[in-house]
């Protein structure tokens, strides 16, 4: 009976933890270009072809999770105010469930472990902060692997409903996210290699997995011939990369990065053979793993550049899903703790050293763009005529003005803000005083930041620049 109070209190400590630090200051930094264009694409006063058109003029990633959010604020209001808790709620449950089908499904005895492994990981935290798809797509993910441990172990007349569900949930994970076609790959392979290591081929999973790739294939299709725009801000893979597959970001430094990348080589070793010959849920993880740096790195280098850490944040869940099943295997009681001990007090050390952290001690740092320091410089003027910097961006500059300038009109951070916000590559400066304020978004233009060259007879009064941020006040040379 104390056992299972104990563990109801480490339960209910965790799970506060895990809330507590994925809605504490969820808005105290602004939105970033990306989370404004979600918002601006979500409007649900909008019709359904604008949400489309939208979608595809701004978007690099399909329409699902935008829907989504659509429906969210259609039921809860359209405000910027809470717009991230639907990110953040689904980032918990993710954690949640995952805990749940480690604990449960997989019968695992380390999901204390990988509880706080999951609540203190800086990067899922970071992401649960932001107006985003990635949240939706560890939630989807999470409950896709787990009906899909079901069907490769069901037997039993709840098998129909399984398969159901796992086809469901697989189309959500194929139109939430291109590379969500490597996890549909990765069972597929799994498949493959299961039926001939167990020499027992599963013709009902096999024509489901075939189903799911040919949709696949058709949407990615249908994707890539209505989407108007290619990223071109991903960059080359550096050598770097190989050093630490990420791990440095997805686990907080490259110490911390490292640590783990060591123990989970070192785990992979020594339960190589186990791996491969057991054909269990493991082996399909560490496919998974495999394919998902492989073929973005093939592709990197035979088309464009496309490796992307927040791309593959699922990986951090199957990364730490299949360490704390490994350890679980270590006969060692005291290498076990060992191992343990390390993984957790170098995340909560790490943690400790983040401004998620620090802010309940002192005023939280600012990791965004500052919009809220330029527009109250801008509110303190008797200038109110504004526009964006559009030099740089490769989107539709039109449509990124009006994203901006709808995400003005809904700002909830300062009262009684008035501006006379305006496009200058459409709207006739001259009807305009003599004084403009230009606000330049790094995510929008890096460090360029110079006047637009349509400014040619105009000159720089006064600059400021806050955090990712640079705003300028330029007058007319009469």
């Amino acid at each position: 009976m104390n056992k299972i109070n104990i563990n109801f209190l480490y339960y209910s400590v965790l799970i506060f933890i895990t809330i507590l630090f994925r809605l504490y200051n969820i808005n105290y930094d602004d939105f970033w270009i990306d989370e404004i264009i979600s918002f601006y694409i979500s409007d649900p006063s909008i019709t359904l072809n604008e949400f489309y058109h939208r979608h595809k003029t701004l978007e690099n990633s399909p329409f699902l999770f935008n829907f989504i959010l659509r429906n969210y604020f259609e039921i809860f209001g359209y405000n910027t105010s809470i717009a991230r808790y639907l990110p953040s709620i689904l980032n918990s449950l993710s954690i949640f469930f995952l805990i749940y089908f480690y604990k449960k499904i997989l019968n695992g005895k380390l999901s204390l472990v990988l509880f706080i492994l999951l609540a203190f990981n800086i990067y899922l935290i970071k992401y649960s902060q932001e107006l985003r798809l990635y949240s939706w797509y560890l939630f989807i993910f999470v409950i896709n692997i787990h009906y899909f441990y079901k069907v490769i172990n069901s037997e039993n007349i709840k098998s129909h409903l399984n398969f159901f569900l796992f086809f469901l949930t697989s189309i959500f994970l194929v139109i939430t996210h291109p590379f969500a076609l490597i996890i549909v790959f990765s069972y597929t392979a799994f498949l493959i290699y299961k039926n001939f290591s167990k020499k027992v081929f599963e013709m009902k999973l096999f024509k489901l997995l075939i189903l799911i790739n040919c949709f696949s294939a058709i949407f990615i299709i249908f994707f890539i011939l209505n989407t108007t725009h290619q990223p071109i801000w991903i960059e080359n893979i550096d050598w770097k990369f190989f050093t630490n597959f990420f791990f440095s970001k997805f686990f907080g430094s490259r110490l911390i990065g490292g640590i783990y990348l060591l123990i989970l080589a070192y785990l992979i070793v020594k339960y190589l053979k186990n791996i491969l010959f057991e054909t269990n849920f493991e082996m399909f993880l560490l496919i998974t793993i495999f394919f998902s740096y492989s073929i973005p790195i093939v592709y990197s280098y035979i088309f464009n550049p496309a490796v992307v850490d927040r791309y593959l944040i699922y990986l951090v869940l199957i990364i730490v899903l299949l360490m704390t099943i490994l350890i679980d295997k270590i006969e060692s009681k005291q290498l076990r703790l060992f191992i343990c001990g390390i993984l957790i007090i170098s995340t909560i050390g790490n943690f400790f050293t983040e401004t998620t952290f620090k802010q309940f001690f002192k005023e939280r740092t600012v990791h965004k763009p500052d919009l809220k320091s330029v527009l109250l410089e801008i509110k303190k003027s008797s200038n109110f005529n504004v526009t964006l910097n559009l030099e740089k961006t490769y989107l539709s500059k039109s449509e990124i003005s009006n994203a901006f300038e709808n995400y003005l009109k809904n700002y909830s951070k300062i009262d009684d803000l008035k501006m006379e916000f305006f496009n200058y590559l459409v709207i006739d400066k001259e009807k305009y005083s003599k004084r403009i304020w230009i606000i330049c978004l790094n995510d929008l233009n890096g460090d360029d930041c110079e006047i637009p060259t349509i400014f040619t007879k105009f000159k720089t009064i006064k600059e400021s620049s806050f955090n990712s941020v640079n705003v300028k006040l330029i007058e007319k040379v009469i």
